[in-house]
């Protein structure tokens, strides 16, 4: 709708064709340019193609990306840049570029009419390279805002695992130091066992020791009651206490300590044999 045609020669000749665009259009107004090169058409496949406007206050410039198919141009134009100054300019293009080089059309004019209601928007310069560049540079802060977000996000996982570590690490340690108390307690009952084990074996041992120096004693081997030890005299007395229950402990052993000598004497005059000693103490006790 509203497509408007023109014939440009990129040798430049010719002129005088106009293009009428209303302010507060959108998208009103089609340009179809049928491109020629010295009256033959040009087949515009691989040209990057746009239109170049300097605006009728000859300070702001528009420069719109356009489409190309077989020879013909066609530009939708966007009026809220392309005729964001009302009034009537002569300096409007194509240009055609590929392979390094570019390429302009003759001139064409734009009559741009004034809108009651959007006449008083400040002019300014378009184009859609620098749009371009502003969409890519938007993107891009995007992109970067996202990826510090992402990078927070790393960061503080990262330091709750490094406190989950720590917290592992620590509880590893209490438990270390857990078993190495345990097993301090481990070795010092063991240490007290071998002592207790040790003891009991001194006790057996002096209590055999005292076994053996009262069966001595009772044999006649051992005069004198004095040199024997504690623990003798304590088995001598039980002794005499249990074979001989009408007589104390004292004169059980009174009446051993007497017969001592007499028994050692006959057994070193050959009156005695150890054995008939042995049984003179049995019978006194049985």
């Amino acid at each position: 709708m509203n497509t408007q045609t023109l014939e440009l020669d990129i040798s430049k000749r010719g002129g005088g064709q106009c293009v009428i665009i209303g302010q507060g259009d959108k998208s009103g107004t089609t340009i179809e340019a049928h491109v020629y090169d010295n009256g033959a058409t040009v087949a515009l496949a691989g040209y990057t193609v746009q239109l170049v406007a300097r605006l009728p206050d000859r300070a702001h410039y528009a420069r719109l990306n356009a489409t190309a198919s077989g020879s013909v141009i066609t530009c939708v134009v966007d009026e809220s840049k392309l005729a964001s100054v009302s009034g009537y300019t002569d300096e409007a293009y194509f240009t055609l570029a590929k392979g390094g080089a570019t390429y302009s059309t003759e001139r064409f004019a734009l009559d741009i009419k004034r809108s009651g209601l959007d006449g008083q928007t400040p002019a300014k310069s378009w184009d859609s390279a620098v749009d371009a560049l502003i969409a890519g540079g938007t993107a891009a802060v995007a992109s970067a805002n996202d990826a510090t977000k992402k990078a927070t996000s790393a960061a503080k996982s990262a330091n709750d695992a490094a406190a989950t570590m720590d917290e592992a690490r620590a509880s590893a340690e209490r438990a270390t130091e857990g078993a190495r108390e345990a097993a301090e307690r481990s070795n010092s009952a063991a240490g007290n066992a071998d002592i207790s084990a040790e003891q009991a074996r001194g006790a057996a041992g002096r209590a055999n020791s005292a076994a053996d120096e009262a069966e001595e004693f009772l044999n006649g081997f051992i005069v004198d009651y004095s040199n024997l030890s504690d623990e003798c005299k304590a088995l001598i007395a039980q002794s005499a206490g249990t074979g001989a229950s009408l007589i104390s402990d004292e004169q059980g052993i009174g009446i051993i300590d007497d017969l001592a000598p007499l028994i050692a004497s006959g057994r070193d005059a050959g009156c005695l044999t150890n054995e008939q000693g042995t049984g003179i103490i049995d019978d006194l006790f049985t």
